[in-house]
């Protein structure tokens, strides 16, 4: 991606206190982006947002995306050309105990976006964060062509956002009147990452790096279980290149995307934990043997985004750990 591609570009970002929007927010703004930001405010502390000072630099308005007024009004504010949707997210856990929340937050969140951009003059690319775990799990290599399916309250909500706007994209939004709304939209579909600054009560990492600073083992409930490895950077990396394309090609990079990490970066609970526990101790891994095959979350194909957006992860699951074992170790300090 060309170094100044984003300099001057203005960019509105729901969620953009939470951890994925934070670091996305500061990769922007170092591009030389203007960034906007809408989101309710950091929900644990401590937090990246506030951790990595995110907010200086940057406009904030913190909000509620099913509040329709106060987004209008923020959207129109930044007369941004480029809008980030990653509001409504929440763990899978979380969700069944805030299962109305959870839905009125993601669904009718994006619903109130969606009846926004009808309204703007400015918004040519919007990508929306959508998740692997919207599809039916049949296989494992999922394709976008693969059905919407639910499961955990987020997970679900998430299937229907990508439902609702893929209605827009044959309605609204449809590519034949491009001409006339000049709005190209896109779900950018990905599991879990890992990267400095995480500090949700759910984080694997999280509860790693709070242990390895104690001294302590953390008990792993499925160490055998293969998981694959995303760090941040690479996400972000993902989401900017993707609305990059709908801004050079329009419609033609609309709809659903996949950004999955494949076979080269998945490894077991286990093993990470091990590298991660090597890197914070700058010491050497021990050898972690697996006792069974486990189980293997969100296998993306991400063929299309290799092929049309030369995507893929850049770093590997060592280097990632090593960061982010890094970042919390210096963070401690």
């Amino acid at each position: 991606m060309s170094s100044d591609f984003w300099r001057g570009r203005r960019v509105f970002i729901t969620g953009h206190t939470g951890f994925r929007g934070s670091h996305l927010a500061l990769t922007l703004k170092k591009a030389g982006a203007e960034v906007f930001g809408f989101s309710l405010s950091p929900s644990t502390n401590p937090n990246f947002f506030e951790v990595a000072n995110v907010g200086q630099g940057l406009s904030s308005t913190f909000g509620d995306v099913r509040d329709v007024a106060a987004l209008k009004a923020s959207l129109e504010f930044s007369q941004a050309e480029v809008v980030f949707h990653l509001a409504g997210g929440g763990g899978l856990r979380d969700s069944w105990d805030k299962v109305s929340e959870t839905y009125s937050s993601q669904v009718m969140g994006s619903v109130n976006l969606l009846e926004c951009l009808r309204e703007t003059a400015t918004v040519r690319a919007v990508v929306f964060l959508s998740s692997d775990k919207v599809y039916r799990p049949s296989k494992a290599d999922l394709v976008e062509t693969d059905p919407l399916a639910g499961g955990a309250p987020a997970a679900t909500a998430k299937a229907c956002t990508d439902l609702i706007l893929e209605s827009y994209l044959q309605g609204v939004f449809a590519p034949e009147k491009y001409n006339k709304h000049k709005i190209a939209l896109a779900s950018a579909r990905m599991g879990s990452v890992i990267g400095g600054g995480d500090f949700s009560p759910e984080s694997f990492i999280w509860q790693l790096a709070q242990a390895n600073q104690a001294g302590l083992d953390l008990p792993l409930k499925n160490p055998d279980s293969i998981r694959p490895w995303m760090h941040v950077d690479d996400a972000v990396s993902a989401l900017m290149m993707l609305a990059k394309a709908l801004l050079e090609q329009g419609p033609k990079a609309s709809g659903g995307w996949n950004f999955g990490v494949g076979s080269a970066h998945q490894m077991s609970v286990g093993q990470a934990a091990e590298i991660f526990k090597s890197k914070y101790g700058n010491s050497k891994a021990q050898e972690f043997q697996l006792t069974s095959k486990g189980s293997t979350h969100g296998m993306l194909n991400s063929e299309k985004a290799k092929n049309q957006l030369s995507w893929s992860p850049q770093i590997t699951v060592e280097a990632g750990l090593q960061r982010t074992a890094e970042w919390y170790k210096n963070y401690f300090a």
